[in-house]
C-alpha cells in the first residue's frame, strides 16, 4: 500500500493540524483531514487503498460509529482509532472491530508515525535520489531482456532473480521499490509462496507486486488468481504489452522528476 491515501478524521481542530504535521514531517507530502465522517466519506469514494486515523471526536458523530460504518463499507482499509482518553469499555468496544491499530494519544506523535508506517509502509520519499527500483522475479530469461529493454530506458532501475529463494534474498537485500514476479517457476506454487512470504516479513511486507505469469493457459485457470492466495497490488497476463506494464508502474511507483 505504498501509494495509500493518507487521510486523519478529527473533530477537534487542534488535534487534527497536530497528527496531519507530524505525518507530513514525517515524509508524506500529502494527508487530508476532515472534522467529520460525512466529509471523509467524500473523501474516499475514490480510494480503494487508505490508512484512516479516525478519532473518538467527530463534528456528527462518535468516533467508534464512524469506524463501525467505515469497517463495514470499506474492508480493505486500514484503520487507526484514536483516542486522548482511554477507557477499558471504550478500547474492548474499538477492539471488537478489529481496527488495525489503537493509539492513545500524547504529546509525542512518534507512535502515531510508527503505526502508520506499519499500516501502509515509508513514505516514497526515503528513496528520493534514485531511480525507482524494481526486481524481476521470474526464471523466463527472455522476459528478464523484455523487461530491462523497456523500463530501464524509461528511468528504472532494474534487478532480476530467476528462482523463489534468490527472489526472496534480493528483496530484502535490494529493498526494490516494486517487484515483478512470475507464478510458475520450478514449480506451479512458486509465486504464491514468494507472496506469502513476503508479506510476512516485516522489513519487505509493504512492497508492491505486480502478477505477471501465463498461469492461465498453463495450467488452464479460468481469470486471474485470487486474491487471498496471491496477494498482489496488480496482475498482468503474459504476453504483457509494454504500456499496459507501464500503467501499473507508474501507478505503483510514479517515476520522480
Amino acid at each position: 500500500m505504498s501509494n495509500a491515501i493518507l487521510l486523519v478524521v478529527c473533530g477537534d481542530p487542534v488535534r487534527r493540524t497536530s497528527f496531519v504535521t507530524a505525518l507530513m514531517d514525517a515524509g508524506w507530502p500529502l494527508v487530508l483531514s476532515a472534522p467529520s465522517m460525512s466529509e471523509a466519506a467524500g473523501l474516499l469514494r475514490s480510494a480503494p487503498d487508505a490508512c484512516v486515523i479516525i478519532d473518538a471526536e467527530l463534528e456528527d458523530m462518535p468516533g467508534l460509529k464512524a469506524a463501525q460504518i467505515l469497517r463495514n463499507l470499506c474492508p480493505q482499509i486500514k484503520t487507526i482509532f484514536t483516542t486522548s482518553e482511554n477507557t477499558r469499555d471504550l478500547e474492548g468496544q474499538v477492539r471488537a472491530l478489529d481496527v488495525f491499530y489503537y493509539y492513545i494519544s500524547s504529546a509525542d506523535r512518534t507512535e502515531l508515525v510508527a503505526a502508520v508506517k506499519d499500516a501502509i509502509g515509508a513514505p516514497r520519499h526515503e528513496r528520493a535520489g534514485r531511480p525507482p527500483k524494481v526486481l524481476i522475479v521470474d526464471d523466463d530469461g527472455d522476459f528478464h531482456c523484455f523487461a530491462r529493454a523497456i523500463l530501464e530506458p524509461a528511468g528504472y532501475d532494474i534487478v532480476s532473480a530467476y528462482s523463489e529463494r534468490e527472489g526472496l534474498d534480493m528483496a530484502r537485500h535490494e529493498k526494490p521499490d516494486a517487484i515483478l514476479l512470475d507464478i510458475i517457476m520450478s514449480s506451479t506454487t512458486d509465486g504464491f509462496e514468494f507472496c506469502r512470504k513476503v508479506r510476512r516479513d516485516p522489513q519487505i511486507k509493504h512492497t508492491p507486486i505486480l502478477g505477471v505469469s501465463a498461469i492461465e493457459e498453463r495450467i488452464g485457470l479460468h481469470g486471474s488468481p485470487d486474491h487471498d492466495l496471491f496477494p498482489v497490488d496488480g496482475y498482468l497476463r503474459k504476453p504483457v504489452m509494454p504500456e499496459r506494464l507501464f500503467t501499473e508502474l507508474r501507478r505503483l511507483i510514479p517515476v520522480e522528476g
